[in-house]
């Protein structure tokens, strides 16, 4: 599988590391600002390729992502291309998600999404609500597809364009630990805010609430698990991962399916 060597870019600035454990620096490539992330002795580069190849297929916006090799470090990493698009954009945050406690897991995980909605909503000079909500429930979907636990508030952002006053989801991004958990034999979880509920529950919710939204997602991942194979054979992943990714994917798909779907009115 061919990588880009980023020695050979320009090299812009280092990002600061924030909680995260990666180390992060920009590079600029044919003008094209990328954030190179270092794997640290793991697959999280493969994993940031692999699910941006599964979210675009599912048809979920998905950051631009690419292998690389820093020859000066000696590792692998990978390239993503900054969702910033245009000089007015700036990162908006909304982290302060609160965790809510109820003795119905039921109410919990509603109120969770609701958490999050009320934050949209109370954006100032929002206009576009259901737009960030229809974005919110597709990027969480394509997380719990990827079996990615790292789905956070903070890890799929906003974005506040300063010259339209318009608010937008960025495309998915901060997906190295999608399928983490191969080698855990528990249940799955995601988080909605900063709360954490068990992937299918949230599957349900969304399939119950907003059925129509995610229709074309769960068209399409019908799709892609007749191709995964074949994708999956282009990268060097270990066999037991591998058969774990297609096997998670594949039950995905069963699950949903078995699922007697409610459709919002």
């Amino acid at each position: 599988m061919q990588r880009i060597e980023v020695s050979t870019l320009e090299f812009l600035c280092i990002e600061p590391r924030g909680k995260a454990t990666v180390e992060k620096f920009w590079v600029s490539d044919n003008n094209v600002e990328k954030l190179v992330k270092i794997s640290e002795n793991n697959d999280q580069d493969l994993m940031e390729y692999l699910s941006s190849i599964i979210l675009k297929k599912l048809n979920i916006s998905c950051v631009e992502v690419e292998l690389g090799y820093d020859s000066l470090a000696r590792k692998n990493c990978c390239l993503v291309t900054s969702f910033l698009t245009d000089k007015a954009d700036v990162s908006y945050d909304i982290y302060d998600c609160e965790i809510i406690r109820d003795k119905d897991e039921e109410k919990e995980l509603d109120l969770s999404f609701k958490q999050v909605f009320n934050k949209f909503s109370n954006l100032y000079m929002v206009t576009n609500f259901e737009l960030l909500k229809k974005e919110y429930i597709r990027i969480l979907f394509g997380k719990c597809l990827t079996d990615n636990i790292d789905s956070k508030l903070e890890n799929i952002g906003l974005i506040f364009n300063e010259k339209t006053k318009q608010y937008r989801l960025p495309p998915s991004y901060d997906n190295g630990l999608s399928f983490n958990n191969f080698k855990s034999i528990g249940t799955k979880y995601c988080c909605v805010g900063k709360q954490y509920f068990e992937t299918t529950k949230i599957i349900d919710y969304i399939l119950t609430n907003y059925f129509e939204i995610v229709e074309d997602i769960i068209t399409n991942l019908n799709d892609l698990n007749n191709e995964l194979n074949s994708i999956l054979e282009g990268f060097e992943i270990i066999p037991e991962k591998k058969k774990y990714i297609l096997n998670y994917m594949k039950d995905m798909e069963q699950y949903i399916n078995s699922k007697k779907v409610i459709r919002c009115k």
